[in-house]
């Protein structure tokens, strides 16, 4: 059930006493480098001077991008009759691991990237480990956790203390969402589920002895397609903000995980699907609208302060100089800001 917050006459200040301060608006976003792929870029992860593409039936790539304005294609690992859609990033030890959630028939592809220039095969999570793969769709990891978003299974945790020695993660747990599970963040124990049409979940996992166990908390009712979450703490307030598709983003008060709260809105002029936080800044991968960049220093009161048309933006990251646009039809584009 939508819960939103009446604000009658009063103003909702948010703490931010460990982020930065409003952001100024700027039209000074431009293109610096672009890097072909012969197919769509569903997903980008920047790290330690690499970029880390999940590129459809190509599989994973990586892109150095120690120079961003001169970034050089460099190594490829084929996901076998797998469909690379989303990476997330692990350091266990001495080694290096990237997670690719790889549609229905591989499930999981675990990739050894510690040189990336030489990405290799080190696991799987499939038909082997859970009884039944719906499609993977986002993968999100904390400690030694990994969890998956998989589309009507809802969302898997897998156990990944021992990867370096043991390469197939061990299933841990399954929770039943409302919708089609599509993308998934973790902040703290709270798990946040963007559940498609029936909006944003939150659950939780147990730390200690039951770690990975999990139990659902609460739901929003989105009005589209909710196809990611992010989450961030602004002072004393947990803030998840929803991309959905072509309602925009919704901004969620998820302090109490198990009463959600509207505290604001903006409608983006295309289709979001995706965003990420860098500071106060919101990016949001904004279809064929291209990239919009939202000041969140008030969370309630999100307000642009830029924007970029990069044809078929579907995914998107960020450095301090630089931000990173992976496109359905144009590769990866750099951006200056």
């Amino acid at each position: 059930m939508r819960k939103i917050a009446l604000l009658l006459g009063v103003v909702l200040l948010v703490s931010c006493a460990d982020r930065e301060g409003p952001v100024e608006p700027t039209d000074a976003f431009k293109v610096v480098a672009s890097v072909p792929t012969i197919g769509p870029v569903n997903d980008v992860v920047v790290q330690n001077g690499w970029a880390f593409l999940a590129t459809g039936e190509l599989g994973l790539i990586t892109v150095d991008v120690s120079n961003p304005e001169a970034p050089v294609r460099v190594g490829h690992l084929d996901v076998p009759n797998g469909y690379s859609k989303a990476i997330t990033m692990v350091t266990h030890g001495a080694r290096t691991f990237a997670f690719v959630a790889a549609g229905s028939y591989l499930g999981c592809l675990v990739a050894d990237v510690t040189n990336p220039s030489t990405p290799t095969y080190w696991g799987a999570i499939g038909g082997g480990v859970v009884d039944v793969v719906e499609s993977f769709e986002d993968v999100a990891a904390v400690d030694t956790l990994l969890f998956v978003a998989d589309r009507s299974g809802g969302l898997a945790s897998f156990g990944i203390e021992e990867i370096e020695d043991v390469p197939d993660p061990y299933f841990v747990d399954r929770l039943k969402t409302d919708g089609y599970a599509r993308g998934v963040a973790i902040l703290d124990t709270v798990i946040f589920i963007a559940q498609g049409e029936a909006g944003l979940m939150t659950g939780h996992h147990k730390p200690g002895n039951f770690s990975g166990v999990m139990e659902p908390l609460d739901s929003f009712d989105t009005s589209d397609y909710a196809n990611d979450v992010v989450a961030g703490k602004f002072g004393s307030q947990v803030i998840a903000f929803v991309a959905d598709d072509a309602r925009g983003i919704w901004v969620l008060d998820a302090t109490d995980p198990a009463n959600l709260t509207q505290i604001g809105w903006h409608r983006t002029p295309g289709n979001a699907k995706q965003v990420k936080l860098h500071g106060n800044r919101l990016l949001v991968a904004d279809s064929y609208e291209g990239i919009l960049v939202l000041d969140v220093s008030r969370p309630d009161r999100p307000s642009v302060i830029g924007q970029y048309a990069v044809d078929s933006a579907y995914c998107v990251a960020a450095d301090d100089d630089y931000i990173y646009v992976g496109t359905t039809e144009n590769g990866l584009v750099i951006l200056s800001w």
